[in-house]
This record gives C-alpha cells, sequence and structure tokens, in this order.
C-alpha cells in the first residue's frame, strides 16, 4: 500500500531532520505532526536504512543530542525536544522493529494515556524491606532512622542514609565461635536495597530478591545465599574466599565487581563480570570468567559463556533503570512484574523482541506507551492484571 501525502511529507521530514538539512518552520512541524496524536509507525523506503546497526546508533546519537541528554540521566528536557526525540524513536521502531531511545525520569508519552486501557495505571510498588535477624525478630528498614538497629555477637548493624551496614568490631570478619548467626534481607517489588557485609563487600539487591549471610564470617570463605538478583563489589581477601551460592550455581570472587540473576521464575542463572576475574562452577562444570562475559546455567546445569553482553544494561537495573537489549516479551513482562504491583496475563504474549530503556520512576503506562511504539503490540491495565490485546 503506498504512503499518503502526508506521510510522504514526514518521511521527508525525517530524512531532513537526520541529515541536519531541516529547517527551523520544518522541524516545527514535524514535532507538530507527532504531538498531534497520530500512533502509526512511517513507513521508511529500504534505500534510507542500508545499515540497520549503523543507522541504528546514529538515531540514538542525534535523539541524545537533540534532546539534551546528559549526565545526570535524571535531567528533564524540553517538552519541544522530547517530542522531536519520540518521533524519531517511531521512525526508529518502524524500520528496525525495535525501540531505541534514552527516557528521563519525566515521561514524554503522559498525553497519550487518554483512552480506558490505562484507566487502572500503577506506580512504581512502594512495597517494605525487611531485616530478619538471626533470632527471627524482624526490622522494616523503611521505617527505621539513621542509627544502629541491633547488635549480633561483634557485629553492629547500622543504617546509614538509606545503606545497611554490617560493622564488626574487629578486622571485618569473625574467629570461629560457637554460633554463627544468620541475617536475610527481603527485597519486595518495586524496592532496591544496598548494604555493607561484614567484610566490607558492597551488595545491591533488585526487586523481589533476599540474601542470606552471616553477621560476622568465620572459617576459611565468605559465603552468602541469593534469591533473586544482586550486583556484588567485594572486599579482597585471599586468605577467605567470597561465594555466591545461587540454584546450583556458585560464583566464587577472584577480586571482582559483577552481577548474579538467579530468579525462580526465569530459565537460566546469569552471572555477569564486569571488572576482575570469578570462577564459576555448576555441577562438575567449572568456567572462568573475564570482564564483559556473561555464565548462563540453564536446567541441564552446564555452563554456557557468551562473550557479546552488554554489561551496563545488565546493571542498568543498580541504576534505576530499564535497559532492555533484543529481550523477549516474557522476560520483559517479568521484569515489570517484579517492580509494579501487577499480575502479568501470559495467556497472549506474543514472539516479539524489544530493546530501549526507560526509568524505573515512571508509571507502568509510560514503559507499555514505549513497547507500543513498535506498532505491534498493545496493553491493557485491568485492576491489577497487565495483559497483552495484540
Amino acid at each position: 500500500m503506498e504512503p499518503d501525502q502526508n506521510e510522504q511529507r514526514y518521511q521527508e521530514l525525517a530524512a531532513k531532520w537526520l541529515d541536519k538539512t531541516i529547517t527551523s518552520e520544518e522541524e516545527q512541524e514535524f514535532a507538530n505532526w507527532y504531538n498531534s496524536g497520530q500512533d502509526k509507525p512511517l513507513n521508511i523506503p529500504e534505500s534510507f536504512v542500508k545499515d540497520q546497526e549503523t543507522h541504528r546508533n546514529r538515531i540514538f546519537t542525534k535523539i541524545k543530542a537533540a534532546a539534551g541528554i546528559e549526565e545526570p540521566r535524571s535531567r528533564i528536557i524540553p517538552l519541544y525536544w522530547r517530542s522531536v526525540a519520540a518521533a524519531v524513536a517511531i521512525l526508529f521502531v518502524a524500520i528496525g522493529g525495535y525501540i531505541y531511545f534514552h527516557q528521563p525520569q519525566k515521561t514524554l508519552l503522559v498525553a497519550r494515556i487518554k483512552n480506558g486501557r490505562y484507566k487502572n495505571d500503577v506506580a512504581p510498588a512502594k512495597n517494605k524491606v525487611i531485616l530478619t535477624l538471626a533470632n527471627g525478630k524482624q526490622i522494616v528498614l523503611d521505617s527505621t532512622k539513621n542509627g544502629v538497629l541491633a547488635n549480633q555477637g561483634i557485629t553492629a548493624i547500622k543504617k546509614t542514609n538509606g545503606q545497611l551496614v554490617y560493622a564488626v568490631a574487629n578486622s571485618g570478619t569473625a574467629s570461629s565461635g560457637p554460633e554463627i548467626m544468620y541475617n536475610n534481607i527481603t527485597v519486595p517489588k518495586g524496592a532496591r536495597l544496598s548494604l555493607i557485609l561484614p567484610d566490607g563487600s558492597k551488595v545491591w539487591l533488585n526487586a523481589q530478591s533476599s540474601l542470606r549471610f552471616p553477621a560476622a564470617f568465620s572459617g576459611p570463605e565468605r559465603k552468602v545465599e541469593l534469591q533473586g538478583e544482586a550486583y556484588f563489589e567485594v572486599a579482597v581477601n585471599k586468605a577467605k574466599p567470597f561465594k555466591v551460592q545461587v540454584g546450583a550455581a556458585v560464583i566464587q570472587d577472584l577480586g571482582t565487581h559483577f552481577n548474579v540473576m538467579g530468579y525462580g521464575n526465569e530459565s537460566a542463572v546469569k552471572a555477569t563480570l564486569l571488572e576482575g576475574s570469578v570462577k564459576v562452577t555448576s555441577n562438575n562444570d567449572v568456567r572462568t570468567l573475564v570482564p564483559g562475559e556473561q555464565a548462563i546455567i540453564s536446567g541441564t546445569k552446564k555452563i554456557n559463556v557468551i562473550n557479546d553482553v552488554d554489561p551496563g544494561g545488565v546493571v542498568a537495573w543498580k541504576n534505576n533503570e530499564f535497559q532492555f537489549d533484543n529481550d523477549d516479551l516474557q522476560s520483559v513482562m517479568r521484569q515489570l512484574e517484579r517492580w509494579y504491583e501487577v499480575d502479568v496475563d501470559y495467556q497472549r504474549i506474543p514472539k516479539t523482541h524489544f530493546s530501549g530503556e526507560i526509568s524505573r520512576n515512571v508509571n507502568l503506562s509510560a514503559v507499555l506507551n514505549m513497547l507500543e511504539l513498535t506498532g505491534k503490540i498493545k496493553f491493557e491495565i485491568d485492576g491489577k492484571t497487565l495483559r497483552v490485546l495484540k
């Protein structure tokens, strides 16, 4: 089907905008067209995208430049430039089947939430992080003030500027004693937590995750047990190796910054190395990773190592962002379930992949709007249920 006159006009303006030949009047016309409420992806000629990867990078660079996006990522960009950036994002998804633009904390597309599909819009969950001490006592960390929360043996448990700190009275590890006191941190939907372990190692916990660890490390190793996802910056102690148990896998630190993802509803455990070295063990399979590599342990318990991951994308959650890198829709929906108080109806999930990023501070509707820019899918929020309409 041939594009109509209006579509041809805006294809021409899109090409001019990307090539920096567009006039100020044409640029305003381009932005006004997007603000008019259209949502039909443009049919860009094949000649316009000879090299998809180059074109992807080119568009993303121009969107950021036009929007004035710089660090910090929370910067709010003017409405006019947000409209232009969103319009160019539509061009990109039309030609490549992806979404690829940066979304600051203020959403671009609030004006598009006009129909009943998002009438039950959902904000990020505000559940409470729970610390369970060895004696069973529970402390709601969100509602406690800074200061000492409890003492366990030689360890003082403190809250400092929102971070949980385990301060050991001696050098950071305990000698063998009569009892090892285990603590458990439970991070619910819509929450994150950073903490410093008794040995000085730093941990960031993602939503719907839990970490079990001793109040003071003793014995020949430092071992913690993870369910969910966490990022570790491990304090160096060659005499006491640091190990993370997640399912059947053990990740041993060799002086490292690494991310571990092992949610029960995911098909695999993934360990991604950002800095240093780790040894990954699953059954009798052992692999050592170098920075930029990811170990994947699936149902067979065998380790598959890939080396083309984007470590920054893997830990985007730590910076409070969703970042999708050719993720299948089911994986995207599971991430949304962990951050918002919704249950996903998986009955009609198509085999579609997405790339893009958006702040996790926005309402669910903003994320869904971004996904809908492909023109291939629509969503509905029905009470606390999120479902795909097509």
